[in-house]
């Protein structure tokens, strides 16, 4: 019953996740929600590194105990593979996290020089 329990909540929070990143990665470009991003990117890295080691030890009894563990031993590995591609991305992420806050300063109106005319300011002599 656990073990279903973690599998559904770790799909919700995928879900979420990747609802949130994508509304943040395509219009809040502030440092504050990219920081939030981040933070449940690692976040969640360690929940399925988390997940990884309960269903270790989920398999390690079932092997004790004589019975079938290929289900926690593949739930392991699933869980291993999504902590290693969730920490990817967040490295990526944080080495690239410049380049998405400046973006959001090239599309900004009060940065924007289109359809104005720059005048320097005068200097007196």
């Amino acid at each position: 019953m656990a073990e279903g329990f973690a599998a559904i909540w770790s799909a919700v929070m995928l879900f979420v996740l990747s609802i949130g990143g994508t509304m943040i990665m395509r219009k809040f470009h502030n440092s504050m929600a990219v920081g939030f991003f981040m933070g449940g990117v690692v976040a969640m890295t360690q929940f399925f590194f988390l997940l990884f080691l309960i269903y270790l030890a989920y398999a390690r009894d079932q092997r004790m105990m004589k019975t079938s563990a290929k289900y926690e031993s593949l739930m392991a590995l699933f869980s291993i593979v999504q902590c290693i591609l969730l920490g990817s991305f967040a490295a990526i992420l944080g080495a690239h996290r410049s380049e998405i806050l400046d973006k959001n300063r090239e599309q900004s109106p009060k940065y924007s020089t289109q359809g104005e005319s720059y005048e320097p300011p005068a200097h007196s002599s």
